[in-house]
């Protein structure tokens, strides 16, 4: 079992803060105090279904939580998942270029409270992380029916990844027949078709890019390599069939291609200047089933994901600059696979309620095609949850899981268990304050202890699960036409697992280190009146590591964040302006300091034109200020895609 003295010791003090609280705030409310009001706006206080696994209303909740409709993603005038949220309160973004696009395992990320690899993200409750990779760029917008996101670790009810938060999508089980193109600079193109049929609707999805320009830039010894994002193409294709109310069946499947230039920059030799030399294709190739039912009290998923990542390039100078002798073809194809259940059920006890569940998920890894050297293991875990409410103002929230592993090579097999207290009071029916303190847990992948098709990336056996502890006080408030969310964090994670460079080899290695941040998170909704609607979002914290290359603690990403947006929608007419700025940030290699990096400010313009009922015009610009930002965090510096516009049409039948 990886529960230590230490952590024994953190679940008496988090069970013994959560009874003090209980103490003192039923001591202090009576049933009597909760004043009445008007029904809650289904805007301001939409209902969840993520944070506890059963639908609760967002002011009844002990999380930080955000809901986003389909809806309002589209108004920024993102095509996919990954380009809206960038944009959202409290995520931090990372990109390698245009449009969230890869570079085969460098996926771009949103990440929360500065845990790297601390999101999970869920489609419709499933995990879809593969690798700990998730892929947002490759999820279109036209399929989601709303995306809820949970911060703060959340691994007792989801499992290892949510050591950052959570994100669900979850996905529309009726379409909306429609056709929509669009068309812009640097050869931007979008097509979206969308089928409603009876009980089976279908979607497909095709986006491509040209030529962006210089996407990054890396220095060492005075010489500076740089990359020319040259393209991008993307296919989606999406079925949904409802058997009934209770029974869905998914499917859906992903590729993308992307192209990318090496090329020399400054302090190479004048006949070297501007050469490419040498250019990556990058594929990824994706399948995604799913079998769900719920009824009443009873929810259940099958499913099934698989995903291949395949390079293929052409080297045409060394590092020296000398020509080739004949073009080096590199192809490397790596697979990854699995499948599983997830099923739930809850009980309504009198006045209490209790959640029983248990997950399977059979992991398969072919780290490289050619060797045919492949791994597998099962993973095991049952969770539990009973809400006990004191009076009509007090109720405390208990949470378990129990983690274990079987079938690992070498037997790399882990065993956790992890705990969560919450307690929330209720100080009237639209307001608020609530407390949390609660464990994470993170199982090293197979890509992270045998390395993949990478000749870069360097496996570790010895790398070890990261484990964490997360504590939490936030206020809720609905008040007329505004929604005021405040919540303090803190958190330590041992052995968070990173990657470390070999500066012998100038490869990269995972390993461990230790991460901690203390936070705050104010945002505000407003349902402003004469056509007007606003938010704004302000955080605050100092995301730190430790690792034993660097044993002091380091600064990541940034301290200061602000994410706003603003919409008017008159007669025919919406425009909306979305905005996220992190200023006093760093760049942190993984065995040097951390230095200073410039703010970055990703801005967002869409407006929309109702023809008439069945159609739109729309266009969309990013970037409005051009700015030349640097978007990665490490240091290799990637860049925000240049101003780019689109204009489109939507035709709805």
């Amino acid at each position: 079992m990886v529960i230590t003295k230490t952590n024994k010791n953190r679940v008496k003090i988090q069970l013994t803060a959560m009874a003090l609280s209980t103490a003192l705030l039923s001591g202090t409310a009576s049933a009597d105090t909760v004043k009445t009001s008007n029904a809650p706006d289904d805007k301001l206080d939409p209902v969840l279904v993520t944070a506890q696994r059963y639908e609760k209303r967002d002011v009844d909740t002990p999380a930080t939580t955000s809901v986003y409709s389909g809806e309002k993603l589209q108004e920024t005038g993102a095509k996919n998942v990954l380009e809206a949220l960038k944009l959202t309160e409290g995520f931090v973004y990372s990109g390698y270029g245009a449009s969230g696009a890869s570079q085969g395992t460098m996926t771009s990320k949103v990440i929360m409270r500065g845990v790297y690899s601390g999101t999970l993200v869920l489609i419709n409750g499933t995990p879809i992380n593969i690798r700990g990779l998730y892929n947002l760029e490759d999820i279109p917008l036209e399929n989601v029916e709303r995306v809820e996101i949970v911060r703060g670790g959340g691994s007792v009810l989801y499992g290892s990844e949510a050591t950052g938060g959570v994100i669900n999508i979850i996905t529309k089980k009726e379409r909306q027949n429609s056709i929509t193109v669009s068309e812009g600079n640097y050869g931007q193109q979008d097509y979206d078709l969308n089928l409603q049929m009876g009980k089976l609707g279908m979607g497909y999805n095709y986006e491509k890019w040209g030529n962006a320009g210089k996407a990054s830039s890396y220095v060492t010894s005075g010489k500076e390599m740089y990359n020319i994002f040259a393209g991008l193409e993307r296919n989606n294709y999406s079925f949904n069939y409802n058997f009934d109310t209770a029974l869905s069946l998914l499917y859906d499947h992903s590729d993308s291609k992307s192209r990318y230039n090496y090329c020399f920059g400054e302090g190479y030799a004048s006949n070297l200047a501007d050469k490419t030399r040498y250019t990556r294709n990058y594929y990824d190739n994706k399948n995604l089933v799913q079998l769900q039912y719920h009824q009443d009290h009873v929810k259940g998923t099958v499913y099934y994901n698989d995903k291949n990542l395949e390079t293929l390039g052409v080297d045409s100078y060394s590092s020296a600059g000398s020509i080739k002798n004949y073009p080096q073809y590199t192809d490397t194809e790596e697979k990854n696979r699995t499948y599983g259940l997830d099923l739930q059920q809850d009980w309504q006890i009198n006045a209490n309620k209790l959640l029983l569940g248990l997950t399977y998920q059979n992991e398969y890894y072919l780290p490289n095609v050619s060797k045919s050297l492949n791994y597998e293991r099962n993973n095991y875990s049952v969770y539990g949850q009973w809400e006990q409410p004191f009076n009509d103002v007090n109720t405390m929230i208990l949470s378990g899981r129990e983690t274990w592993t079987g079938g690992a090579p070498n037997d790399k097999n882990y065993d956790n268990f992890s705990s969560q207290g919450q307690f929330i009071h209720k100080i009237n029916e639209n307001e608020s304050i609530y407390t949390s303190a609660g464990q994470s847990f993170k199982m090293p992948t197979f890509s992270q202890i045998y390395g993949s098709s990478s000749s870069l990336m360097v496996g570790n056996p010895n790398v070890k699960p990261q484990t964490g502890m997360h504590y939490e006080v936030g206020w809720k408030k609905n008040s007329d036409h505004h929604q005021w969310r405040v919540a303090l964090f803190n958190y330590y994670i041992k052995d968070n697992i990173t990657s470390q460079n070999i500066t012998t080899t100038d490869q990269y290695q995972y390993t461990n280190e230790d991460l901690k941040n203390t936070g705050i998170e104010l945002s505000c909704n407003i349902e402003g009146t004469d056509g007007w609607s606003y938010n704004w979002g302000v955080t605050y914290g100092n995301p730190q590591s430790k690792t034993t290359a660097k044993p002091y603690w380091d600064r990541t990403y940034g301290r200061w964040q602000v994410n706003s947006g603003v919409t008017y929608q008159k007669d025919k007419w919406r425009a909306t302006l979305t905005e996220s700025y992190l200023a006093d940030r760093v760049m942190t290699p993984s065995s040097a300091a951390s230095y200073g990096q410039k703010p970055y400010l990703m801005t967002s313009f869409n407006v929309d034109y109702e023809i008439d009922k069945k159609q739109d015009i729309f266009f969309t610009a990013n970037n409005v200020l051009d700015r030349d930002d640097v978007i990665s965090h490490q240091s290799s510096e990637y860049y925000y895609t240049p101003f780019n516009y689109s204009l489109g049409y939507k035709a709805k039948f």
